[in-house]
């Protein structure tokens, strides 16, 4: 009798922790869902047409970038992988003069490898949320991921 107490107990444990990890995955892919919906399909531009629609006209290219996902490329200038615990990785896209034109923050700190690879002059492809310019005089991504 014990053992069949057991193994009920061991059945209904695991189901509840079943249909707790399944609700949890469905609710996280709906937030995707709602995210992806409400940001739109990314929007893939160089880094130097970026900028450009920036320094043309900050607020159409607010209009049209701001809060979105987009996919640039461009040349890195600069790459900044600080210590743990001391921010998260960087990348500065620059134009044929290095200067600095779209700036790539919050990397994850597992890019840290892969940013600390990368050289000066090398194209390279992010993928980020457009926050238009913030704090700087360029465009800026943030949540940004290596492509």
């Amino acid at each position: 009798m014990r053992i069949t107490k057991t193994s009920i107990t061991l059945v209904l444990t695991f189901g509840l922790w079943l249909g707790l990890v399944l609700a949890c995955s469905s609710l996280r892919k709906a937030a995707d869902e709602k995210r992806a919906e409400r940001e739109g399909a990314p929007i893939t531009i160089s880094a130097e047409d970026l900028y450009k629609a920036y320094e043309s006209s900050e607020a159409d290219a607010d209009k049209l970038y701001q809060g979105k996902i987009v996919i640039v490329t461009g040349t890195v200038g600069t790459t900044s992988t600080p210590d743990e615990g001391m921010g998260r990785p960087a990348i500065i896209l620059v134009d044929a003069h290095q200067k600095p034109i779209v700036n790539c923050f919050g990397f994850a700190t597992d890019d840290k490898g892969a940013i600390s690879k990368l050289k000066t002059g090398q194209k390279v492809t992010v993928k980020g949320k457009a926050m238009g310019k913030v704090m700087t005089d360029v465009p800026v991504l943030e949540d940004s991921v290596l492509q």
